[in-house]
């Protein structure tokens, strides 16, 4: 079973709304729902699990009912950190969990081919004695150049071949999330995403090609270019990429 974990608890602080920023409306349509029609809509995906501000659940829960989303398990209250509130969001689940996919709920630009790159390149490690690796991530390779700056003076460059942007959604193996996450919580360890988390422990994480177009939205501007993505038909591009 592949089951989505949407973690869309956080508070989006740096955005600087009123409203979390997954709950603002995208063309009409609220982000989050942008995002698990993703989910909804491609037929790998078996359950979907939300996990959402403690004052939003019934907000988002009536959300749910509205766009007639079928796959949702569960909506959990999150926790104070992106890694609790993708815990909380696991242990909602029943054992039978396959697959895990992360994905960041202000992420609505992903691709349902992405979807199913992801999990067809970690379902057969699934049987394996000896996995080559237990986790699947997007990337893109850095574009820019690196400069590391204190108090707005460049001190030194950092040269960006093998360096990367890690994207969601990230798909890993059900058993060994569960583990890592268990381990970290009893070391009172956190992590930025689920990559950093296995790569701590010393399991494998492989890379498959993300995409430019799968922006997280962080900052005003970012929902301003959002806005005109859908107005350029974002759609139709991001399975042409």
């Amino acid at each position: 079973m592949i089951v989505a974990i949407v973690p869309s608890a956080g508070k989006g602080e740096r955005f600087g709304a009123e409203t979390p920023k997954q709950f603002l409306k995208l063309k009409g349509i609220p982000i989050l729902i942008h995002t698990l029609l993703k989910f909804e809509k491609n037929s790998l995906v078996d359950e979907i699990v939300v996990v959402a501000p403690s004052s939003y659940i019934d907000f988002t829960l009536n959300l749910i009912k509205d766009y007639g989303l079928k796959k949702i398990n569960k909506v959990v209250e999150g926790g104070k950190t992106r890694q609790e509130s993708v815990w909380k969001g696991i242990n909602a689940f029943s054992e039978n969990a396959e697959i895990f996919l992360i994905h960041d709920a202000v992420r609505p630009f992903f691709s349902e081919s992405l979807i199913n790159s992801l999990v067809n390149t970690l379902l057969p490690q699934i049987k394996k004695k000896t996995p080559e690796f237990q986790g699947v991530i997007p990337a893109v390779p850095v574009r820019d150049t690196l400069n590391l700056v204190e108090n707005q003076v460049v001190k030194k460059n950092i040269p960006r071949e093998n360096l990367y942007h890690i994207q969601t959604p990230q798909a890993i193996k059900a058993d060994i999330l569960k583990l890592c996450l268990q381990k970290a919580c009893k070391e009172n360890l956190f992590f930025p995403d689920e990559s950093s988390l296995l790569l701590y422990y010393g399991y494998k994480v492989k890379v498959v090609k993300g995409s430019f177009f799968n922006l997280k939205i962080t900052y005003p501007e970012d929902f301003q270019l959002a806005e005109k993505l859908i107005d350029c038909k974002i759609e139709n591009l991001l399975e042409a990429v």
